[in-house]
């Protein structure tokens, strides 16, 4: 008895004391959209870098894909009921209020830079456009819970509006849009995928308003959200996140950024930024400098 007794005392000493590497929770994230959905594998390989970044303060933890994928509204939704832990989105006023937002841009702000996919055989009719006026009278196709719509929309834009994402690049193809703006950090890889050899990136202009990819999470997840802070904020101070985007396949080909000097940047403005916008500071930010309309 005695021996059972100081053997449990060893193993209880081992339990409390083990290392916190040894704690493996699960984080339920958004499944892949679609086969178009090129941008998904950075954000998941961003978040695993966020993990190993802080793993020896909160131990290790994998991802673990929800069973069914969401629109974005769905999502927010999962995410308000604990179906999802995390999910990544373009902010405005109303997400932040219902969520924790990891206030740092997850590309470096550059979302909201958007170049137009069009089909090759438009490519001599877009070489004329100068001005975004030419461009407010053209559609574009973009998604039906996109906060991208509503600030194409308040600009002047004519939007499509789509309810999946597959779809989107469907209608392209088939001329029930003009033109489809993607994120400048997404648009390259996604037209390496089938079926998109009659699509090109007209980068030669580039829409362009405030409009960071953040982290998101439940409000009462503050270990989670924490853990996420205090990861991208290591990662930027090192800049190994800026690695990371020169680095990662679906990142890589926007740089150097100084090769998009001559092209047309139409700015726009976007009213549901929140105010809490970490827009002053200069290390959360990539810019692009281009002539403006």
């Amino acid at each position: 008895m005695r021996a059972f007794f100081i053997l449990a005392m060893i193993a209880s000493f081992y339990t409390v004391s083990a290392p916190a590497e040894t704690v493996t929770s699960s984080i339920v994230v958004q499944p892949k959209q679609s086969k178009n959905d090129a941008s998904y594998q950075y954000y998941i390989d961003l978040v695993r870098l966020v993990l190993r970044e802080t793993q020896t303060q909160y131990g290790n933890a994998e991802l673990v894909e929800a069973e069914s994928s969401y629109t974005q509204s769905r999502a927010f939704i999962a995410l308000k009921t604990n179906r999802l832990d995390l999910y990544w989105a373009g902010t405005n006023k109303q997400r932040e209020q219902e969520f924790r937002a990891i206030r740092m841009p997850l590309m470096g702000g550059l979302l909201g830079v958007r170049v137009p996919v069009i089909r090759a055989v438009k490519y001599q009719m877009f070489l004329q456009i100068g001005t975004s006026g030419q461009l407010k009278v053209l559609t574009a196709c973009q998604g039906d819970q996109w906060p991208d719509s509503d600030i194409l929309q308040e600009n002047g834009y004519r939007v499509e509006r789509v309810t999946q994402f597959a779809l989107m690049y469907s209608m392209l193809k088939q001329g029930r849009c003009d033109y489809f703006p993607r994120g400048i950090t997404e648009v390259y890889a996604e037209l390496e995928g089938e079926d998109k050899e009659d699509l090109i990136a007209f980068d030669k202009v580039l829409l362009s308003y405030p409009f960071p990819m953040y982290f998101f999470v439940n409000k009462e997840n503050s270990a989670l959200a924490e853990r996420l802070e205090q990861g991208l904020l290591s990662l930027i101070s090192q800049g190994k996140l800026k690695k990371f985007m020169q680095q990662h396949p679906v990142t890589k080909n926007i740089f150097p950024l100084e090769k998009y000097s001559n092209s047309k940047m139409f700015s726009l403005i976007n009213s549901s930024l929140p105010e809490s916008t970490p827009i002053a500071d200069e290390s959360l930010w990539l810019q692009i400098k281009t002539s403006r309309d």
